[in-house]
């Protein structure tokens, strides 16, 4: 419905625009303060335990791993700034590799199971749920590490206004590549078990897939060149998340949620690239990357972050029901979710988001941190964007003048019109203020950009 950059955001603020944008505003502020610079720092020490398993190397503290991953997301942001063109290049080149040393994996399991390949027998069938715990909140834990690995699916939309055709190629592409992913990772888990004993499988943590190439192609390509491959499958997962992230930055700009962001929020006038967005971006994500204590980083950085993400999930489903009630004949819905999966699925964001707080029923007193630890540190995040958000859409405006809530009526105008992101427009006007407010504010706030480029050749927010 809504096709510009920011997605969620944009989507939150037209379905529950009273209290002043709240869950709008709140979402970006987990989003760019805790879920994507978590989730980046999250995945930089993966790639790090893969490319020194393939050197030979063990690193128990954790610090080698992580110093690694700080090379990588520094490559990363550094690409992102210079070029938006190799920056896609490089994720579509990583995610043919992702697909292919997955597809690697699936075929070789399944040789393995027709005993086509030697491996040693393990009784990981026999043995189903023995030794498992079954209590609600560890289904919940559970299920919190197991859509970390869909998580991807989302990154698309925080750059909507950028994709051709959205209204056709955004289903298709989000459904096409959670159903690909969805039976890849299946078959991939299916040939783990095949392969991997149950318990050298939980202590290998993340790195399960090279213990598989290991076990099944040796020393030199299973030790060695696919670990490397796998490496450079999670920096894709990086490239991704970078991109999408520094997008939606720019758009909470765009709508005047960040005091003052045209002076570091926009495109460089020369690159074309987001560069103050991917520096704040970067800085975040290093002190997630380095501030946590030796020990399960991964687990706490990403039950953290799924807290948040699943809470926005829920309220998302929430406004899609709600739409459909307050703009029933929107000119641009081209997709109808279906309302009781649309229930289902708020149920289910309950279920995630509630039950990591319930205490467990198994003894936890060798476990590294409380086991309430991560959602209450996801909780505070997101509470803690009330803070500035009461500052600036209640505080400023009454300081100022300047009505911060004219964008969504503007955009609805624009979309019965016709005159969305995905037409022709020659001129755009973005960040819409209201004309009675002082002109240091919508010098501030209001940026006109015609045919993609700025008169007086100031930075500007190339769509």
């Amino acid at each position: 419905m809504y096709r510009r950059n920011g997605g969620t955001m944009r989507f939150l603020a037209h379905a529950f625009p009273r209290p002043k944008l709240m869950l709008a505003f709140l979402f970006s502020w987990a989003m760019i303060v805790c879920i994507r610079p978590g989730a980046i720092a999250a995945n930089g020490p993966v790639i790090g335990k893969y490319w020194l398993y393939a050197a030979g190397q063990s690193d128990s503290s954790g610090w080698q791993a992580r110093g690694v991953g700080f090379g990588c997301i520094t490559f990363v942001t550094a690409l992102n700034i210079v070029s938006a063109k190799w920056s896609l290049r490089l994720i579509n080149l990583l995610t043919v590799i992702k697909v292919v040393v997955i597809l690697i994996i699936v075929i070789t399991g399944i040789v393995a199971a027709a005993g086509g390949i030697h491996v040693e027998h393990n009784d990981n069938w026999s043995r189903g749920f023995s030794g498992t715990r079954g209590d609600a909140r560890d289904y919940a834990s559970a299920l919190t590490k197991v859509f970390w690995a869909y998580d991807g699916f989302t990154n698309l939309v925080y750059s909507l206004g950028e994709l051709r055709r959205p209204e056709r190629n955004l289903p298709w592409s989000i459904s096409a590549s959670v159903v690909v992913v969805g039976i890849l990772y299946i078959l991939a888990n299916v040939a783990f078990f095949i392969v991997v004993p149950i318990d050298v499988a939980i202590n290998s943590e993340e790195i399960l897939a090279a213990e598989f190439t290991f076990r099944v192609f040796g020393q030199s390509v299973g030790q060695v060149a696919l670990p490397i491959f796998i490496g450079l499958s999670v920096l894709g997962t990086i490239c991704a998340q970078t991109y999408g992230v520094s997008r939606l930055l720019d758009s909470t700009n765009e709508v005047g949620f960040i005091p003052y962001g045209r002076r570091f929020c926009g495109n460089h006038a020369k690159l074309g690239t987001p560069i103050y967005s991917l520096v704040a971006i970067y800085v975040l994500t290093l002190l997630y990357l380095f501030a946590p204590p030796p020990g399960k980083v991964f687990d706490l950085l990403v039950d953290f972050v799924q807290w948040s993400t699943w809470l926005f999930y829920g309220l998302t489903a929430a406004g899609a029901i709600v739409l459909r009630y307050t703009k029933p004949n929107h000119p641009l819905r081209t997709f109808k979710s279906f309302h009781p999966l649309n229930i289902l699925f708020i149920a289910f964001c309950v279920y995630i988001t509630v039950f990591p707080f319930v205490p467990p029923t198994s003894d936890t007193s060798d476990a590294p941190y409380p086991f309430y630890l991560s959602p209450l540190l996801g909780l505070i995040a997101t509470l803690a964007g009330l803070i500035p958000w009461y500052f600036r859409m209640y505080w400023w405006p009454k300081k100022t003048g300047v009505n911060l809530m004219a964008w969504i009526e503007s955009e609805d105008a624009e979309d019965v019109h016709g005159a969305g992101f995905g037409e022709q427009d020659s001129e755009q006007r973005v960040g819409l203020v209201n004309e009675s407010e002082p002109e240091d504010v919508k010098e501030d706030q209001t940026r006109t950009v015609v045919d993609g480029k700025q008169a007086d050749g100031e930075q500007i927010y190339v769509r």
